[in-house]
């Protein structure tokens, strides 16, 4: 066989967005008019009747306001000293999932969302930020969580995470804890009838402004205490059990504690934590969806997930880590995420991109028998531990070659081949 190594050309989703975000939040700034591109429902008396009877996993992934910083913890302490200092230690695997083929369906709830011009433009910002996630040749911030596999595959991606934009204008109760998110991510599941695989799905609920979820770091809600700017979960109860929910507040209530214009050069800065806090929430729902998948559990530090670790500042210096990643749908404020393939390097294991992957393919010239089965593994690696797929052209008739590079079948005449595999990295 001829050696050949290709480099791997992912198919560029495009999505149709319109506007740009800024545009919209610009032509809103008028009369206030029903988004065009959302489905418009109703949950209320579902939600009533589904509260009491779903239950919800812990809090998992809680995105810290800025500055929020608990005493830092040694890795093992009271024991010998070890190779990393928390929160400076690598994820593990916790033997359960991870979502291979993410999908976001983003859930406003609230009339405001739909009649006020400021929250319309908000809408409209996250609509355009999940919409470029995972689209390449653009997203390579999402490639980063692609090394971090389960016992089936890696994550992948080439077309947008976005799954679509509803608005339940039904208003939710002041103050809503976790069971009152599961309840009305469960509702909207039954209504959408969500069942092809639910680990891979990712119910993002957005609260309209002024809302106040209970414990989020808004300095108007009263006796609210705030600690967080969002966090997920996931239900364990009924059909939808192992179903993932985002809880994302209205970010520009909580000001810079939770984001506001973060990012200097920014061209919209109210909106920046809407996607530093949603993509550190994407991230680590992909990598960690039901609380089985990577996680640093002796990391009481930032909390051990793969964006907890890189949250706002470097965790052991006062550099900032953000930044503005350009995705196919324009340029947003986001935050590194941590990274076991650059853990050591300068980036202190939390780039903005995910690092190159090198392939390296083996073959060499074989030799058959006509009418004598062949069973012949290509082998190839990946710097990246990416998961790997083949291809093959040239093939002697009679044999093929499968996406994991086994060449298997009879060969049917005699004759020399020249044979070109291609190995495709699943990043």
């Amino acid at each position: 066989m001829v050696r050949r190594v290709l480099a791997r050309m992912a198919a560029c989703g495009l999505v149709v967005l319109g506007m740009s975000a800024s545009a919209q939040a610009a032509g809103n700034s008028g009369t206030a008019h029903p988004l065009p591109w959302v489905h418009v429902i109703d949950l209320h008396s579902a939600y009533l009747r589904a509260l009491g009877h779903v239950r919800s996993g812990p809090v998992r992934g809680i995105a810290r306001p800025a500055g929020y910083r608990p005493p830092l913890r040694s890795h093992a302490a009271g024991a010998a000293p070890a190779a990393c200092t928390e929160p400076n230690c690598k994820l593990a695997y916790q033997n359960g999932l991870v979502q291979l083929h993410p999908r976001v369906y983003l859930l406003l709830w609230g009339p405001n969302w739909q009649t006020d011009p400021a929250q319309q433009a908000s809408a409209a910002y996250l609509r355009s930020f999940y919409a470029g996630l995972g689209a390449e040749p653009r997203d390579t911030w999402s490639q980063i969580l692609a090394q971090y596999s389960d016992k089936t595959g890696f994550p992948t991606f080439g077309k947008s995470v976005y799954a679509g934009s509803w608005i339940d204008t039904s208003v939710p109760p002041t103050g809503p804890n976790r069971l009152n998110f599961v309840a009305e991510a469960a509702v909207f599941a039954s209504q959408q009838h969500l069942s092809k695989d639910l680990t891979d799905d990712q119910i993002v609920i957005a609260t309209q402004s002024g809302t106040c979820p209970d414990g989020f770091t808004d300095p108007n809600c009263g006796n609210y205490t705030g600690t967080y700017c969002a966090y997920h979960t996931w239900i364990t109860s009924g059909t939808y059990t192992n179903l993932p929910v985002t809880n994302l507040p209205y970010q520009i209530d909580a000001g810079t504690g939770c984001g506001e214009n973060a990012v200097a050069n920014g061209t919209n800065g109210q909106y920046d934590g809407f996607s530093i806090v949603g993509g550190h929430e994407f991230a680590e729902t992909v990598t960690d969806p039901v609380g089985t998948g990577w996680l640093d559990q002796a990391d009481t530090y930032s909390g051990g997930e793969i964006g907890d670790k890189c949250a706002w500042s470097y965790p052991t210096t006062s550099t900032s880590d953000l930044g503005l990643v350009t995705l196919s749908t324009g340029s947003f404020a986001m935050q590194p995420l941590f990274s076991n393939d650059t853990f050591g390097t300068p980036q202190h294991g939390c780039p903005m991109a995910a690092a190159a992957d090198t392939l390296s393919l083996t073959t060499g010239r074989q030799a058959s028998v006509v009418d004598t089965a062949v069973r012949y593994q290509v082998k190839a690696v990946s710097s990246a531990s990416a998961a790997l797929s083949f291809s093959a052209t040239g093939l002697p008739p009679g044999l093929k070659i499968s996406s994991a590079g086994l060449v298997t079948g009879v060969p049917t005449t005699t004759g020399t081949s020249h044979v070109a595999v291609a190995v495709d990295d699943a990043k």
